[in-house]
């Protein structure tokens, strides 16, 4: 997904290059899916930003053997049955919208990633692992969490949805704010109130696995959005939100040891570039990344 606007981030992180040959977090994702096995790359973006797409990745994919890539719009007016799109409308219709976006291009399982997030090999490796599993177990979603220790940033607090898991099931995600690590606690607030949470909490980044029966729920739950929010300004249909009522039935979790990065503040922007440059440095990713 790499439709949002980085409100706080005060530009377009989806584009911005963070490698050092010019390379962007996007980059890095679309490499590390293709070499643990996905042979579609579906991109979601804004349209100001599809024809930038468009000559980015063409000629990368063209070089690519037995690797498709589709990029589709978020057209605001896309799934609104019998609604018409208010004048009002400010933002996209959110997560949940972005992946129903997607629907006619997709026909098999998938994972859905954030553009701007740095997930690591070792979580796309999982996730893929996770569409087997989900696919031979009649479950609809799984999530990869992530330790929260490996989530924080290093300029200030952070909302992280804290998993409740019961083994390798889902029970639910609390989503907490202002998280900063202290000595060996992670202080933060949820439901306004202050908690504690130890290292080794798990954390859902936005790393989830579907069935592509995931869009029919998807269709039914947006219209009861669009029946109660229609002429609201701002409000979202979150992928999150539509996965929260799927946990009544079953959300398989697995857990990675990967460290995430993404760019949530201005400020993070050179953090996360020293830390790719020492992934380069370290010869876990090739320079320039598309040779």
């Amino acid at each position: 997904m790499a439709g949002g606007m980085g409100s706080r981030y005060g530009g377009l992180k989806q584009v911005d290059s963070f490698g050092p040959n010019n390379e962007s977090i996007l980059d890095y994702s679309i490499y590390d899916a293709i070499k643990v096995g996905f042979n579609k790359i579906v991109i979601l973006s804004s349209p100001k930003l599809k024809d930038y797409f468009i000559n980015k990745y063409q000629d990368i994919f063209s070089n690519l053997d037995n690797i498709r890539l589709e990029i589709v719009t978020q057209d605001p007016n896309y799934g609104l049955s019998n609604f018409s799109l208010p004048q009002t409308r400010e933002k996209p219709w959110g997560t949940g919208h972005a992946v129903l976006c997607c629907e006619n291009v997709i026909n098999e399982p998938f994972a859905t990633i954030n553009a701007d997030d740095f997930y690591g090999y070792g979580a796309f490796d999982k996730v893929y692992d996770s569409l087997n599993y989900i696919v031979e177990n009649n479950i609809m979603v799984s999530t990869i969490s992530y330790l929260i220790e490996n989530t924080l940033s290093e300029n200030g607090g952070v909302s992280r949805g804290v998993c409740i898991t019961d083994n390798k099931k889902l029970i639910g995600i609390n989503e907490t704010h202002d998280l900063e690590m202290k000595g060996n606690i992670i202080y933060g607030h949820y439901d306004d109130n202050k908690v504690e949470h130890v290292i080794g909490t798990q954390v859902a980044m936005n790393l989830f696995g579907f069935q592509d029966s995931i869009f029919s729920l998807l269709r039914e739950e947006f219209k009861i959005f669009l029946e109660k929010n229609i002429n609201e300004k701002k409000n979202e249909f979150l992928l999150p939100e539509v996965i929260g009522k799927e946990i009544k039935n079953n959300v398989f979790v697995d857990t990675t040891n990967e460290n995430w990065f993404g760019v949530t503040y201005k400020d993070d922007s050179e953090v996360v570039r020293n830390k790719i440059k020492e992934l380069v440095e370290r010869n876990i990713y090739p320079s320039p990344l598309w040779k």
